[in-house]
């Protein structure tokens, strides 16, 4: 069968999708993957072909502008209620409006059996509608926005919908949610459970890990810190540098810090306990940490939640408020969610600490890590579409 997957234009929102379109290929399916030029190099590195439709989006540039100079995003909108739930996707029902169009002109040449995408491209639950072919939903984790967000999409779309020949924006056929459920919103429906397979984009391991496989790790507790490009880029530098220096502090301490050479110019001198490295596939040192600090984005912390480890979250906006939530809520990690606790050295040793040495959120961390496992694989995953998608396997 063809399969088209379709993602929104922003570079992190394709890699979570893309052990699920590995799967398929690998099952012999015809799979093509589907955005604007922000999500090429995405593709690239995953290994899919691509087409490009329409300009680029550059999403960094729009936040940029909505921040107030100088000030992470923290600092410009502090967290909105928590019980607010579908907020910040707004934008990309505006983007429906704008591309729905040419993306079903596209598709309508390319004649899809079925349409894979990310949870917030409801341009794709337009096409699918619109040609009769199923569209599924692949979560990215905890799902603060996608689901939640359907309904004002739904009434938001309305014209957009009706134009193109369908009378409403209709749900997906199926979600596919990589989430364990204990650690997914309690409020949400239980959807078609997928099990997480990390990747975070290629790279090249790094020598001074490789020269450590296969040796029994002593020393200092080693933490990974993982905030993600973003964090750093917006105006997350002092906040960052900060943030080093104060857990550099805590006795028998080993700090990796994946910062790209840009960045660490501008941070400067740190702390011999703190290395700062290119940032490289996460999942190849995780199981060597005793816990990681990241900004509470979906890839790391399901990746994290996979290798079992105590999270410490610091999120700054979007969906990674949610994901410290539940990571709370499970007894698996820590989250500060306000200027003020961020940038508190002491609030952020003694987190840090709390998780190293309280032995539940170890166990808590591993019990999620065990969920997970237990969830259904890709290549598994892949009979489920197929039975959607009406193709019967010889």
């Amino acid at each position: 069968m063809r399969v088209l997957v379709m993602t929104t234009p922003d570079p992190s929102h394709l890699p979570p999708l893309v052990p699920v379109a590995w799967a398929l290929r690998a099952a012999g399916h015809d799979v093509l993957a589907l955005g604007q030029p922000d999500s090429a190099e995405s593709a690239r590195t995953a290994g899919l072909n691509f087409v490009s439709l329409g300009d680029w989006f550059r999403t960094e540039e729009l936040v940029l502008r909505a921040l107030t100079p100088g000030k992470r995003p923290l600092e410009s909108r502090p967290r909105a209620d928590p019980r607010m739930k579908g907020g910040f996707g707004g934008v990309w029902i505006e983007h429906a409006k704008d591309m729905a169009g040419t993306y079903l002109d596209f598709a309508r040449a390319y004649r899809p059996d079925l349409i894979l995408s990310d949870p917030l491209n409801y341009s794709a639950l337009i096409t699918g509608a619109a040609l009769g072919v199923p569209a599924v939903h692949h979560r990215w984790g905890v799902d603060p926005i996608g689901t939640p967000r359907l309904p004002a999409a739904r009434q938001e779309l309305q014209p957009t919908c009706q134009a193109l020949g369908i009378e409403t924006l209709p749900d997906p056929t199926a979600v596919l949610d990589p989430c364990p459920t204990a650690l997914q919103l309690p409020e949400l429906t239980p959807q078609t459970p997928l099990r997480y397979v990390p990747f975070n984009g290629s790279g090249t391991a790094p020598h001074w890990l490789t020269a450590q496989w296969g040796r029994p790790r002593t020393g200092p507790h080693r933490v990974v810190i993982s905030l993600g490009r973003r964090t750093l880029t917006y105006n997350g530098i002092p906040f960052t540098r900060t943030l080093l220096h104060a857990l550099a502090a805590l006795p028998d301490i080993e700090l990796i810090a994946t910062i790209g050479a840009d960045h660490r110019r501008q941070i400067g001198p740190v702390p011999t306990t703190v290395r700062m490295v290119d940032p490289f596939p996460l999942h190849l040192v995780l199981d060597s940490c005793d816990a990681i600090v990241t900004h509470g984005g979906s890839a790391t912390t399901m990746t994290a939640t996979l290798h079992g480890l105590p999270q410490l979250a610091l999120p700054q906006m979007a969906d990674c408020f949610a994901h410290g939530d539940r990571l709370a809520a499970t007894g698996a990690g820590i989250t500060l969610d306000t200027v003020t606790a961020q940038d508190d050295p002491h609030q952020l040793r003694r987190a840090l600490t709390d998780l190293l040495t309280d032995p539940h959120y170890a166990k808590s961390a591993a019990q999620l890590r065990q969920d997970m496992e237990r969830m259904p694989t890709p290549a598994q995953t892949v009979r489920t579409l197929e039975h959607l998608a009406g193709h019967h396997p010889r």
